[in-house]
């Protein structure tokens, strides 16, 4: 193994590990590396990146200055991550990702191979995105989500937790919403027809979410007025009844 010269780093202001700095291949200083991670010496550290302990990645990476990659996770090959983004501990991120600067990334989430992340996006922890994936810049999506592979989410979307989205589904989302702020999904697909995911309420049906709101928001027509008018727009969405129409035909 090469001889490092190694130090006592302080990751993330607050962890104190032993480290080193990283040499690129065209032989200029890069990143932080914790001396427990394990880095191909074909990854590109650009400086003031951190590595932290744990961590493994991959050949032909590259990682932008500013940029921390948390403890145990994965980085898949071929990726490319921009200027101060954060990746959480634990997370897996699959080859031939691309990740925008200042992205936020959380604990416990798994990317699949050749998904694309805009810029100023912010994924939740334990959440699941499948391969080949696209999600615009500025988006939102919090913990517990599930996306399938080949879905795209547009620029500026908020995504609530615990939302399940595949490949194909029609997506609705407003917000803020309710006494909570919280951000309204409707999702329709083929398998399971309209469903919404609201705060802690998880893939329910418009019935149920218009019988709630009557009984949670009795005493308050202004909340209640604004969910059923929610309700009344995305169920009279063009695109929602574009999205039952090929699902009636594909079913005849």
């Amino acid at each position: 193994m090469e001889n490092r010269e190694t130090f006592t780093h302080m990751f993330g202001g607050w962890s104190n590990a032993e480290a080193y700095h990283w040499k690129n291949p065209d032989g200029t200083t890069g990143g932080i590396v914790a001396t427990s991670a394990n880095v191909d010496k074909s990854a590109v550290l650009e400086k003031n990146s951190e590595v932290w302990g744990g961590a493994r990645i991959a050949e032909n990476v590259y990682i932008g200055s500013r940029t921390s990659i948390g403890s145990r996770a994965r980085i898949g090959s071929r990726t490319r991550i921009g200027s101060r983004a954060r990746i959480g501990d634990g997370t897996r991120i699959g080859p031939r990702t691309s990740i925008g600067y200042n992205t936020s990334i959380g604990d416990d989430t798994s990317i699949g191979y050749g998904t694309s992340i805009g810029y100023g996006t912010r994924i939740g922890r334990n959440t699941r995105i499948g391969h080949n994936t696209s999600i615009g810049y500025n988006t939102s999506i919090g913990d517990g989500t599930s996306i399938g592979s080949r879905t795209s989410i547009g620029d500026g979307t908020s995504i609530g937790d615990g939302t399940s989205i595949e490949a194909g589904d029609w997506l609705f989302v407003a917000g803020p919403q309710g006494s909570r702020n919280a951000f309204a999904t409707a999702v329709f697909s083929k398998t399971h027809g309209l469903r919404w995911w609201i705060g802690c309420q998880h893939g329910i049906t418009t019935e149920m979410l218009r019988g709630r709101v009557e009984r949670e928001h009795a005493d308050s027509a202004e909340y209640r007025d604004d969910y059923l008018w929610l309700v009344e727009i995305v169920e009279n969405h063009p695109g929602l009844k574009r999205a039952r129409a090929a699902a009636e035909k594909e079913a005849a």
